[in-house]
């Protein structure tokens, strides 16, 4: 987890997906990167399961492979 900086505080997941290295697929410390044609994504394991953030929510490193996602606050966008 070096090449993602702060990933114990909460961040933009896309703002992970730019530091995350593209060339490596599947499942790594919680996070799977899926690409299609036209779409680059990442997949964050929560409970058990990977979920897909929407547009407004942010995600935190919980260790052992776990990450929390929760809604971003509508003060914070902007």
């Amino acid at each position: 987890m070096e090449e993602i900086p702060n990933i114990c505080e909460w961040n933009d997941p896309y703002d992970i997906l730019n530091l995350f290295d593209t060339r490596i697929y599947g499942d790594r410390n919680g996070i799977m990167y899926v690409t299609s044609a036209s779409e680059q994504m990442l997949l964050f394991k929560v409970s058990g399961r990977y979920v897909l953030p929407s547009k407004n929510d942010i995600v935190k490193y919980l260790g052992d492979g776990a990450w929390a996602i929760k809604e971003e606050p509508s003060w914070m966008i902007g």
